[in-house]
């Protein structure tokens, strides 16, 4: 890939910022995911971070593949039903059944729109 390009992710140096930016994301998602499951804290930073993942992917395909693969949406959605174990009592029942489904869908849009 050469130093210049015309759009954001053409360049080298560009290309590698947005990596940067990606790989703090994932890492920031995977220590707030442990801290979160270890506290049993009430929070859904997990989809969140995916779902800011999914959307960037959507302009920046090849960035985001280096970061994220299969194995790290595995970890994530294993990540998210420990969470949620954990963390269920502290939800209010109303809504737990729809941060499940949002939980199924956003695991889903992210395997078919990023991961395929």
């Amino acid at each position: 890939m050469p130093y210049w390009g015309t759009k954001p992710a053409d360049s080298d140096y560009a290309f590698d910022a947005l990596g940067a930016y990606l790989f703090l994301i994932k890492e920031r998602m995977f220590n707030d995911m442990t801290t979160a499951i270890e506290k049993a804290y009430p929070e859904q930073s997990i989809l969140a971070s995916l779902q800011f993942v999914r959307l960037v992917s959507a302009e920046f395909p090849e960035c985001v593949n280096v970061h994220f693969r299969k194995k790290e949406l595995l970890r994530a959605k294993a990540g998210f039903a420990e969470w949620y174990e954990v963390a269920k009592g502290k939800i209010p029942a109303e809504y737990r059944h729809a941060i499940l489904s949002e939980a199924d869908k956003e695991f889903d849009l992210f395997e078919r729109q990023v991961l395929s």
